[in-house]
């Protein structure tokens, strides 16, 4: 059953596309961009888009992402800052709101650059065709540079273990996907909410609370690939954080913690 919470995101986020949906047919297939291989962070390969990928961001389902993700035309006004520096883990604060949930299909996502824990200034449609971001954020929705969602060599892939015990070794042995949002017929692929499926839906990165009706970051680590190729661990360690680290009310506030590795 599809909770309060989830279904008033879903509301939300779809209602303005339904009158398009039967459209999503007519794309071309998004798996089918051709890629060229390119040095990983580890030593090892990422897939990157070739130099002759179809415009918009690597994907062919150009409009089907439209209607999906529904993208505003100006830069989020969310705050990112790093609350601390410890050792070779940093702790930021990232400011995903978008206005609320009232108002998140009016408000555009947030573009964060991992390695210097900034914002970056860039639009919902103007983010597909950038590699300077690593991780896109709207309320409890995230994903990564590559595939349907830019033009980037990025992608994630969940470690069911806490963010600690997490070792180098292991996190760049990790197998990382890449955002593939769409099937060949260029149709959705959502979440058991409405969401989109992206790497970080499938496992959920949340537990979702049945009595606060807010979800609740899982005690797990993600192994993220920037939109350069540079790879990280983060952990999400709170959906309700406060500019200091500390845990408030307001959701889609995030506390995370980022390793370069």
């Amino acid at each position: 059953m599809i909770s309060r919470f989830s279904f008033a995101r879903f509301f939300v986020t779809m209602l303005p596309a339904l009158p398009a949906l039967g459209l999503f047919a007519a794309c071309s297939s998004s798996n089918s961009t051709a890629v060229v291989v390119v040095p990983g962070a580890d030593g090892g390969t990422a897939d990157g888009p070739a130099a002759d990928a179809p415009t918009g961001g690597g994907t062919q389902c150009t409009k089907a992402r439209d209607d999906l993700l529904l993208p505003i035309d100006k830069t989020s006004t969310g705050k990112v800052s790093i609350v601390e520096e410890k050792g070779d883990v940093k702790t930021l604060y990232i400011d995903a709101s978008a206005g609320g949930l009232n108002n998140a299909a009016k408000n555009p996502r947030i573009y964060v650059d991992l390695a210097t824990g900034t914002a970056v200034a860039l639009t919902d449609k103007t983010a597909p065709e950038s590699t300077a971001w690593d991780l896109a954020i709207k309320r409890d929705v995230l994903f990564t540079n590559s595939g349907d969602t830019g033009i980037g060599q990025g992608g994630a892939v969940q470690i069911a273990k806490p963010f600690a015990s997490v070792t180098a070794t292991e996190a760049n042995a990790a197998q990382v996907e890449k955002e593939y949002l769409f099937n060949d017929e260029c149709e959705p692929q959502l979440d058991d909410t409405g969401a989109p499926s992206t790497t970080f839906a499938s496992p959920p990165w949340y537990d979702y609370d049945q009595v606060t009706h807010i979800p609740a970051p899982k005690d797990v680590t993600y192994v993220v690939v920037g939109g350069t190729g540079k790879k990280y661990k983060v952990g999400i360690k709170a959906y309700q954080g406060l500019p200091d680290g500390g845990v408030g009310q307001a959701g889609a506030n995030y506390v995370i913690q980022v390793t370069a590795l």
